[in-house]
């Protein structure tokens, strides 16, 4: 099977008005038949001569999504063929069942919208990673930038280093570790789940929260809690008495040893 005469119609295809349209488009693009002992692996190799074009990078990574479903098997991805010059968006989106593991870094959207299975990026990964996710589990060893869980309704996303701004923006469930540093405005809006916080966390941590629980570890920024309307912020007892500018509902509890003060 040519994988890569398929992949080309599907790269020079007009783009999708939605990001689970285009998945649509490239789980259509791929026949139901004739995929015989073909590897993800072996399917980068075969497209990534292309990877020149505009498109490539969100496009690749919904094909090598919709294809891993179809193979119906645990798989890996060395992404060095790409060299550093490149990246791949959307790997493991909408994933379920199968288990991927990534090797260097992803792009944006990397595990968005999964439902199971478990993604594992060995480098760091661009914004949206884990955007809409309902289920299963998101590793990165690496950092992760902006917008982390984005929208997130399900699932766990585990990062081994910092994490950037807007982390569990407008979440409604799952739990996001970030074993470090997280940037400004985590849990912006989040209405449910959780957000654990190893250590530092920058400006308006909890901003606008209405649900949900956001534990942080370290040290805070300024206006913690800013817009709260309802949730809970567990910070470190010497920063009990953080103000909260127009807060109208929430609250923040002093945390000693990991236990709640009464």
């Amino acid at each position: 099977m040519e994988i890569a005469k398929i992949f080309d119609g599907y790269l020079n295809a007009p783009f999708a008005q939605t990001l689970d349209l285009e998945y649509a488009a490239a789980a259509a693009a791929i026949p139901k038949e004739g995929l015989g002992s073909l590897t993800l692996q072996e399917a980068l190799n075969g497209i990534c001569q292309m990877k020149e074009h505009a498109a490539f990078a969100k496009k690749a990574g919904l094909f090598l999504s919709a294809l891993q479903q179809a193979l119906k098997q645990d798989a890996s991805l060395d992404l060095a063929v790409l060299k550093e010059e490149s990246r791949l968006d959307c790997v493991n989106a909408f994933g379920k069942t199968y288990n991927l593991t990534v090797k260097g870094g992803a792009g944006n959207h990397a595990g968005a919208y999964m439902a199971s299975g478990t993604l594992t990026i060995e480098g760091s990964v661009e914004d949206y990673c884990g955007m809409g996710m309902t289920g299963g589990k998101i590793v990165v060893k690496g950092l992760a930038e902006n917008h982390l869980g984005h929208s997130m309704v399900g699932g766990e996303i585990l990062v081994h280093r910092n994490a950037h701004d807007f982390i569990g923006n407008r979440m409604m469930g799952g739990r996001i570790t970030v074993q470090a540093n997280a940037g400004y405005s985590a849990g912006y809006r989040m209405t449910g789940g959780a957000i654990v916080i190893k250590d530092l966390a920058w400006d308006l941590c909890g901003e606008e929260m209405a649900g949900g629980r956001i534990e942080v570890g370290g040290r805070i920024g300024h206006d913690t809690g800013m817009g709260m309307a309802g949730g809970e912020l567990f910070l470190k007892e010497a920063y009990k008495d953080t103000v909260r500018p127009k807060a109208t509902g929430g609250r923040i509890v002093p945390v000693v040893k990991a236990k709640r003060v009464a």
